[in-house]
C-alpha cells in the first residue's frame, strides 16, 4: 500500500481558483497580483500592506474597513452608519478588526464569513426581507425577486455562496494541523468581492450615515466594477 504524501501547506498568497474566478466576475482581476502581495506582507507583519489594501478598497463605493468607524471622545471606536444599518455593516467592522491582528492567517476564515454576512444582510435589505428572518442566501436567491437580480450580481453571488460561504460556515476539512481552509489572499479577495457585490445590491437604496451623509452618494456603478 502506498503511503499518502503530505499535502503542501497553502501559502498566504495562494488563491483558490473559485475565489479568483469571483474576482474576475466582479471586475477586480487587475488587482489579483496586488492581493497576493498584500497577503504575503500582512502575514509578515508589514503595516504598509494595510495602506495598500486601503487603496484598493477605496476604489469601491460605500464604507470599507478603514472608514466605517470613528473615534469617540472617550477613545472608543463606533460605527458611522445608522443603527438600522448595523446588520449590513457590522461584518465590515469585524473584518477591519481581524485584519489588524497579529497572525492574520488564523483569522482568514472569520474574515471570509464576516464579509459574507455583509452580503447576506445586504441581499435581505434589497429584497425587503427582515434581517432576523433565518433564510439562507441560497434560499433567497431562489425567490422570484432573487431570480430577477441582474446577472452582474446574481452570477458571482451564486458562486460565492455555493463555493465559499457555505464551506466557511459548515465544512470541517481533513487538513493538516495548524493549516487553514482559506489563505490570507483568499480572505482579502472575498472581502473585496463582497464590497463590490454589496455596493451593487444596496447602492441605490438611499442608505445614509448617522449624520445624514449618503453612503453611496453619486454612486457610479462603473466604479463598482
Amino acid at each position: 500500500m502506498k503511503s499518502a504524501l503530505p499535502r503542501p501547506r497553502r501559502r498566504p498568497g495562494d488563491l483558490r481558483p473559485e475565489i479568483k474566478h469571483i474576482l474576475e466576475l466582479v471586475g477586480l482581476s487587475q488587482f489579483i497580483p496586488e492581493v497576493r502581495r498584500i497577503a504575503e506582507c500582512l502575514t509578515l507583519g508589514d503595516d504598509s500592506a494595510t495602506d495598500d489594501l486601503t487603496t484598493i478598497d477605496r476604489t469601491i463605493p460605500g464604507l470599507g474597513f478603514v472608514d466605517i468607524n470613528e473615534m469617540t471622545p472617550n477613545g472608543f471606536h463606533t460605527g458611522v452608519y445608522q443603527l438600522s444599518g448595523r446588520p449590513i455593516f457590522r461584518g465590515i467592522q469585524y473584518v477591519g478588526m481581524h485584519l489588524g491582528t497579529n497572525n492574520v492567517e488564523w483569522h482568514s476564515r472569520t474574515i471570509v464569513t464576516e464579509s459574507c454576512y455583509h452580503i447576506e444582510n445586504s441581499l435581505k435589505r434589497r429584497l425587503c426581507i427582515p434581517e432576523n428572518q433565518r433564510d439562507s442566501v441560497g434560499r433567497l436567491m431562489e425567490t422570484p425577486e432573487g431570480k430577477h437580480l441582474g446577472g452582474t450580481i446574481r452570477k458571482p453571488l451564486v458562486i460565492l455562496n455555493r463555493e465559499v460561504y457555505n464551506r466557511a460556515k459548515h465544512t470541517i476539512e481533513d487538513i493538516d494541523l495548524d493549516s487553514h481552509m482559506f489563505s490570507v489572499a483568499d480572505a482579502i479577495a472575498v472581502y473585496l468581492c463582497c464590497r463590490v457585490i454589496g455596493a451593487k445590491l444596496i447602492g441605490k437604496l438611499g442608505l445614509t450615515t448617522k449624520y445624514g451623509v449618503p453612503i453611496y452618494e453619486q454612486m457610479d456603478f462603473r466604479r463598482a466594477h
